[in-house]
């Protein structure tokens, strides 16, 4: 039964990445995200056969059945960590799986999330649409998971404002050098979601990742010399957010009780 709902969660995670990946190239475009899927070279419009999620792009061996153009890596690499993430949602969620509220306020919240990520690599940019959506999401997030009595406790209230306001003086101070507005809107969510606590530790975990990468990419940039990254190159912070978020909230990682440990 176990293996069960954790296939399906990882194939139903695998449907949400690919319409994640629609999303994400169509948005801003003016094509609806409900029309037919078609190659982006020569515009022909794409059989069921080019459409299942990772399985297809293996098979074309990453290449338009009709012109040959190349298909991007971003398709099955969504795919699969979208299917990966449901996985984990579906196993954090315990067996039997009786409390589907909860689960699917899970799946949607993680899916913006990572529909947020994908969107900010891309383009720098963080979507008000969907970051509004994860706040909305955030803030009712205790009454969807069964605590209507702590929907307007001070505590829940303060979480998201307070989570995101360091994030909006960095923008306003450095006049949107450092950090982009965007970022901020994200944190208010992802506070309301987590709580004070476990939503500072995923913060705090996020610019700790993204240091590590930026460290990285400078030192892979100087030895390769393939391609330049500098302190000055812009790294988009959403995906950072997101995976600093996650992190937090899969391990409970709450940073307030190590420093409690030694007060």
């Amino acid at each position: 039964m176990q293996s069960a709902i954790l296939v399906i969660a990882f194939l139903l995670g695998l449907s949400i990445g690919s319409f994640i990946n629609a999303w994400s190239f169509r948005y801003k475009t003016g094509r609806s995200i409900l029309s037919a899927s078609s190659c982006f070279s020569c515009g022909k419009k794409l059989s069921w056969i080019e459409l299942v999620p990772v399985l297809s792009f293996a098979f074309l061996r990453r290449k338009c059945r009709s012109c040959k153009s190349p298909i991007s890596c971003q398709y099955p690499l969504v795919e699969l960590i979208t299917g990966l993430v449901f996985v984990f949602i579906a196993y954090k969620s315990g067996f039997p799986t009786t409390y589907y509220l909860l689960l699917t306020t899970n799946f949607i919240f993680w899916s913006i999330l990572i529909a947020i990520s994908v969107y900010d690599s891309r383009t720098t940019i963080i979507p008000n649409g969907a970051a509004y959506f994860a706040a909305a999401l955030g803030f009712l997030s205790p009454a969807l998971f069964g605590r209507a009595n702590e929907l307007f406790s001070l505590e829940h209230l303060i979480a998201g404002p307070l989570l995101a306001l360091p994030l909006a003086g960095f923008w306003f101070f450095s006049r949107g050098r450092w950090m982009g507005l965007g970022d901020a809107k994200l944190e208010l969510g992802i506070g309301w979601f987590l709580g004070l606590s476990l939503g500072l530790s995923g913060l705090l975990s996020a610019f700790w990742l993204g240091a590590l990468v930026g460290i990285g990419l400078i030192i892979a940039s100087r030895i390769a010399r393939r391609f330049s990254f500098s302190m000055k190159s812009e790294l988009p912070f959403g995906p950072f957010l997101a995976l600093g978020a996650f992190v937090a909230w899969f391990f409970e990682f709450d940073i307030t009780s190590f420093f409690s440990f030694y007060v």
